[in-house]
Protein backbone atom coordinates (compact mmCIF):
# COMPACT_ATOMS: atom_id res chain seq x y z
CA UNK A 1 0.00 0.00 0.00
CA UNK A 2 1.40 3.24 -0.81
CA UNK A 3 0.07 7.19 0.24
CA UNK A 4 -0.07 9.93 -2.01
CA UNK A 5 -1.37 13.14 -2.54
CA UNK A 6 -4.29 13.81 -5.16
CA UNK A 7 -5.61 17.23 -5.98
CA UNK A 8 -8.54 18.75 -6.75
CA UNK A 9 -10.82 21.59 -7.39
CA UNK A 10 -13.55 23.47 -5.03
CA UNK A 11 -15.85 21.62 -7.43
CA UNK A 12 -14.56 18.44 -7.12
CA UNK A 13 -14.04 18.47 -3.32
CA UNK A 14 -17.32 19.46 -3.17
CA UNK A 15 -18.81 16.57 -4.78
CA UNK A 16 -16.83 14.47 -3.16
CA UNK A 17 -17.76 16.09 0.29
CA UNK A 18 -21.27 15.18 -1.09
CA UNK A 19 -20.65 11.43 -2.18
CA UNK A 20 -21.25 12.10 -5.70
CA UNK A 21 -17.76 11.37 -6.89
CA UNK A 22 -15.96 8.00 -6.52
CA UNK A 23 -14.09 8.01 -9.90
CA UNK A 24 -11.00 10.33 -11.16
CA UNK A 25 -9.06 10.38 -14.60
CA UNK A 26 -5.49 11.69 -14.65
CA UNK A 27 -3.26 12.52 -17.81
CA UNK A 28 -1.03 8.73 -18.25
CA UNK A 29 1.30 10.64 -17.68
CA UNK A 30 0.90 11.51 -13.83
CA UNK A 31 2.67 9.76 -11.18
CA UNK A 32 -0.98 7.91 -10.22
CA UNK A 33 -0.62 5.81 -13.33
CA UNK A 34 1.46 3.58 -10.64
CA UNK A 35 -1.42 3.47 -8.36
CA UNK A 36 -2.95 -0.05 -7.60
CA UNK A 37 -6.16 -1.57 -5.60
CA UNK A 38 -5.54 -0.69 -2.37
CA UNK A 39 -3.17 2.69 -2.19
CA UNK A 40 -4.41 5.30 -0.49
CA UNK A 41 -4.58 8.85 -1.75
CA UNK A 42 -4.92 12.48 0.55
CA UNK A 43 -6.64 14.80 -1.00
CA UNK A 44 -5.13 18.72 -1.42
CA UNK A 45 -7.37 21.19 -1.59
CA UNK A 46 -6.95 25.30 -1.00
CA UNK A 47 -6.73 26.76 2.68
CA UNK A 48 -6.65 29.26 4.57
CA UNK A 49 -6.48 30.11 8.60
CA UNK A 50 -8.32 32.79 8.94
CA UNK A 51 -8.99 34.67 12.44
CA UNK A 52 -7.41 36.64 15.45
CA UNK A 53 -5.47 33.21 16.89
CA UNK A 54 -2.46 32.01 15.42
CA UNK A 55 -2.34 30.15 13.51
CA UNK A 56 -6.07 31.15 13.35
CA UNK A 57 -9.26 28.42 12.23
CA UNK A 58 -8.52 26.42 9.25
CA UNK A 59 -10.92 26.98 6.08
CA UNK A 60 -11.06 24.93 2.68
CA UNK A 61 -12.03 27.62 0.03
CA UNK A 62 -14.38 24.50 -1.28
CA UNK A 63 -16.93 24.79 1.93
CA UNK A 64 -16.11 28.22 3.16
CA UNK A 65 -17.62 29.79 5.21
CA UNK A 66 -19.65 26.84 6.60
CA UNK A 67 -16.28 25.02 8.38
CA UNK A 68 -15.62 28.39 10.03
CA UNK A 69 -17.04 27.65 13.86
CA UNK A 70 -20.06 29.50 14.61
CA UNK A 71 -18.62 31.93 17.36
CA UNK A 72 -15.19 33.31 14.92
CA UNK A 73 -16.47 37.32 14.74
CA UNK A 74 -16.02 39.00 11.66
CA UNK A 75 -16.70 36.34 8.96
CA UNK A 76 -16.12 38.27 5.35
CA UNK A 77 -18.09 36.97 2.70
CA UNK A 78 -14.91 36.40 1.27
CA UNK A 79 -11.31 35.51 2.26
CA UNK A 80 -10.03 38.69 0.51
CA UNK A 81 -12.12 40.72 2.43
CA UNK A 82 -10.57 40.12 5.53
CA UNK A 83 -7.48 40.21 4.66
CA UNK A 84 -6.67 37.05 4.05
CA UNK A 85 -5.59 34.24 1.19
CA UNK A 86 -6.05 31.48 0.07
CA UNK A 87 -2.83 28.60 -0.30
CA UNK A 88 -3.00 26.78 -3.20
CA UNK A 89 -3.73 23.05 -2.96
CA UNK A 90 -0.34 22.44 -4.03
CA UNK A 91 0.76 23.57 -0.68
CA UNK A 92 -1.10 21.87 1.47
CA UNK A 93 0.76 19.41 3.87
CA UNK A 94 -0.70 15.74 4.64
CA UNK A 95 -1.52 16.88 8.36
CA UNK A 96 -4.10 19.02 7.15
CA UNK A 97 -5.91 16.90 4.71
CA UNK A 98 -9.29 16.28 5.65
CA UNK A 99 -10.20 13.31 3.30
CA UNK A 100 -9.00 9.99 2.33
CA UNK A 101 -9.67 8.13 -1.01
CA UNK A 102 -9.15 4.47 -1.33
CA UNK A 103 -8.75 3.17 -4.69
CA UNK A 104 -10.22 0.19 -5.53
CA UNK A 105 -9.75 -0.10 -9.30
CA UNK A 106 -7.81 1.15 -12.01
CA UNK A 107 -7.69 1.34 -15.48
CA UNK A 108 -5.64 3.00 -18.44
CA UNK A 109 -7.86 4.26 -21.68
CA UNK A 110 -8.15 7.04 -24.22
CA UNK A 111 -10.19 9.69 -22.37
CA UNK A 112 -13.27 9.96 -24.68
CA UNK A 113 -14.14 6.18 -23.79
CA UNK A 114 -15.51 7.55 -20.60
CA UNK A 115 -19.49 6.54 -20.48
CA UNK A 116 -22.35 8.04 -19.18
CA UNK A 117 -22.09 5.69 -15.74
CA UNK A 118 -18.52 6.57 -15.38
CA UNK A 119 -19.28 10.75 -15.89
CA UNK A 120 -22.13 10.31 -12.93
CA UNK A 121 -19.33 8.96 -10.62
CA UNK A 122 -16.81 11.53 -11.95
CA UNK A 123 -19.23 13.99 -10.12
CA UNK A 124 -20.76 15.26 -12.99
CA UNK A 125 -24.78 15.30 -14.36
CA UNK A 126 -27.27 16.48 -16.81
CA UNK A 127 -28.95 19.25 -16.59
CA UNK A 128 -28.16 23.03 -16.07
CA UNK A 129 -24.99 23.76 -13.92
CA UNK A 130 -24.64 26.60 -11.58
CA UNK A 131 -21.55 28.94 -12.31
CA UNK A 132 -19.99 26.85 -8.99
CA UNK A 133 -19.34 23.79 -11.00
CA UNK A 134 -15.95 25.81 -12.12
CA UNK A 135 -15.04 27.24 -9.03
CA UNK A 136 -16.72 30.37 -8.94
CA UNK A 137 -17.63 29.80 -5.11
CA UNK A 138 -20.72 31.89 -4.48
CA UNK A 139 -21.73 32.25 -7.99
CA UNK A 140 -25.53 32.00 -9.04
CA UNK A 141 -25.42 32.26 -12.20
CA UNK A 142 -26.84 29.44 -14.71
CA UNK A 143 -23.96 27.89 -17.02
CA UNK A 144 -24.26 25.67 -19.58
CA UNK A 145 -27.13 23.43 -20.20
CA UNK A 146 -25.61 19.55 -20.75
CA UNK A 147 -27.63 16.70 -22.35
CA UNK A 148 -25.37 13.84 -20.68
CA UNK A 149 -23.29 13.64 -17.56
CA UNK A 150 -20.41 12.72 -20.43
CA UNK A 151 -20.82 16.13 -22.17
CA UNK A 152 -20.42 17.84 -18.69
CA UNK A 153 -17.28 15.70 -18.18
CA UNK A 154 -15.52 17.09 -21.75
CA UNK A 155 -16.20 20.69 -20.66
CA UNK A 156 -14.89 20.46 -17.09
CA UNK A 157 -12.15 18.58 -18.63
CA UNK A 158 -11.55 21.55 -20.94
CA UNK A 159 -12.23 24.06 -17.95
CA UNK A 160 -9.01 21.81 -16.30
CA UNK A 161 -6.59 21.09 -19.51
CA UNK A 162 -7.30 23.65 -22.31
CA UNK A 163 -9.15 24.36 -25.06
CA UNK A 164 -9.13 21.18 -27.52
CA UNK A 165 -7.64 18.71 -25.11
CA UNK A 166 -11.32 16.42 -25.27
CA UNK A 167 -10.72 16.44 -28.96
CA UNK A 168 -6.23 15.38 -28.55
CA UNK A 169 -8.11 12.69 -26.77
CA UNK A 170 -4.95 11.72 -24.41
CA UNK A 171 -4.53 8.42 -22.65
CA UNK A 172 -5.77 8.68 -19.05
CA UNK A 173 -5.63 6.23 -15.74
CA UNK A 174 -9.22 6.22 -14.70
CA UNK A 175 -9.12 5.50 -10.50
CA UNK A 176 -12.54 4.45 -8.73
CA UNK A 177 -12.11 5.01 -4.93
CA UNK A 178 -13.82 4.77 -1.63
CA UNK A 179 -14.13 8.31 0.25
CA UNK A 180 -13.31 8.36 3.94
CA UNK A 181 -13.72 11.83 5.47
CA UNK A 182 -11.04 11.73 7.53
CA UNK A 183 -7.27 12.67 7.60
CA UNK A 184 -5.34 9.52 6.53
CA UNK A 185 -2.81 9.64 9.23
CA UNK A 186 -5.85 9.31 11.83
CA UNK A 187 -7.32 5.94 12.60
CA UNK A 188 -9.75 4.26 11.21
CA UNK A 189 -13.31 4.23 13.12
CA UNK A 190 -13.99 0.95 14.73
Amino acid sequence: MTDRPIIFSSSMVRALLEGRKTQTRRLATSPLRHCVPGDRLYVRESFAYVGGCDPGFLTFMATYPDDLPAHVEGRPATIQEGGYRWTPSIHMPRKISRMTLTVTATMVQRLQDIGEADALAEGCHRGQATGRIFDAPGSSHLGPAWASARDWYADLWESLHGADSWEANPEVVALTFTVDRRNIDAEAPS
